[in-house]
């Protein structure tokens, strides 16, 4: 393929997405309005929630809601049908992105949230989907085609999404009046940020933990009686060897022996943390690897152990 050739497949993927962006500025209307209105009126989190390529978008959007501090979190619809639908509080929003709007996934979640009379805002591309017909806001994306030779790979609309996301964290900013003294203090880049609460002042240092020649039915009475829904296994010198989550458990329960040595479904590099990690960064550390409990450590033995809630609840 010519250099040239090349340039021009580029140039086209990006013409055709700021045209698809341009046609979804215009198309803002007073849903758009309403939802800004919802998400700064809110007294709790913003749970963000989407499958595959959506999800990610979620992720990013959270992320940047988080920054700016408004609590935002993004929950895998397959997560959430598992155990993790306890994140959701009743003064919470939340923001849907399937393109679709016919995600079979995140039947279980909308379920729940209408059950707890959760506000939910849908980013689709469908006006009568079934999940549109179940949200109680939605923002359509204007019609378009996705940027790829065979228009089925998500790129338009993924973008369309990630832009529609930004505008709603940037307009509930505008209403919210926050300023770059507001930013300083959220992010720690100078003496303000060093104020801010650390992971070392809520951190719970009753950790669920059994040690490496534990079987497997030890982990799960650890993990029962604690609140966690993980165990730190430690090995010989109580060092952090590794870790098994609820998940874990659930996708093996079928095919393991619960007699078995716990390291058989262990996971051997686990997600940690130190005590002088900022809430606010462990927040984006948990959203960005989809986990609800963090492990401090140090000089690799476990310290502490702090949920998404209760960072959640401290930022």
């Amino acid at each position: 393929m010519f250099k040239s050739k090349i340039k021009k497949i580029g140039q086209d993927v990006i013409k055709l997405e700021s045209i698809a962006l341009s046609k979804l500025s215009k198309s803002l209307d007073k849903n758009f309005v309403e939802a800004v209105e919802l998400i700064s009126k809110q007294n709790g989190k913003i749970i963000i929630s989407g499958v595959g390529k959506s999800g990610n978008i979620a992720g990013k959007i959270a992320a940047s809601f988080t920054s700016t501090g408004l609590p935002a979190i993004y929950l895998n619809p397959v997560d959430a049908s598992h155990g993790d639908m306890g994140i959701i509080g009743k003064d919470d929003v939340l923001i849907i992105l399937s393109n679709s709007g016919e995600s079979q996934e995140l039947s279980d979640l909308i379920n729940f949230s209408k059950k707890k009379k959760i506000k939910i805002i849908l980013i689709t591309s469908t006006s009568n989907s079934l999940i549109s017909k179940n949200s109680d806001i939605n923002l359509i994306l204007p019609n378009h085609k996705e940027a790829d030779r065979l228009q089925i790979i998500p790129t338009t609309s993924t973008t369309m999404s990630l832009a529609l996301g930004d505008a709603l964290c940037c307009s509930v900013l505008s209403l919210r009046k926050f300023d770059k003294k507001s930013f300083s203090e959220l992010h720690p880049g100078g003496k303000i940020g060093r104020k801010l609460k650390t992971l070392g002042e809520i951190m719970d240092i009753e950790i669920p933990v059994i040690q490496s020649n534990s079987t497997i039915i030890d982990a799960v009475l650890v993990m029962t009686e604690k609140k966690y829904g993980c165990v730190v296994v430690l090995d010989k010198i109580k060092k952090i060897k590794g870790i098994i989550t609820d998940g874990d458990l659930r996708r093996s329960i079928a095919k393991i022996n619960m007699k078995a040595k716990a390291t058989k479904i262990m996971k051997s590099k686990p997600i940690v943390a130190k005590s002088n990690l900022l809430i606010s960064s462990a927040i984006v550390l948990m959203n960005k690897h989809s986990i609800t409990s963090l492990i401090i450590e140090n000089q690799g033995k476990p310290i502490g152990i702090v949920n998404l809630k209760q960072c959640l609840e401290n930022d």
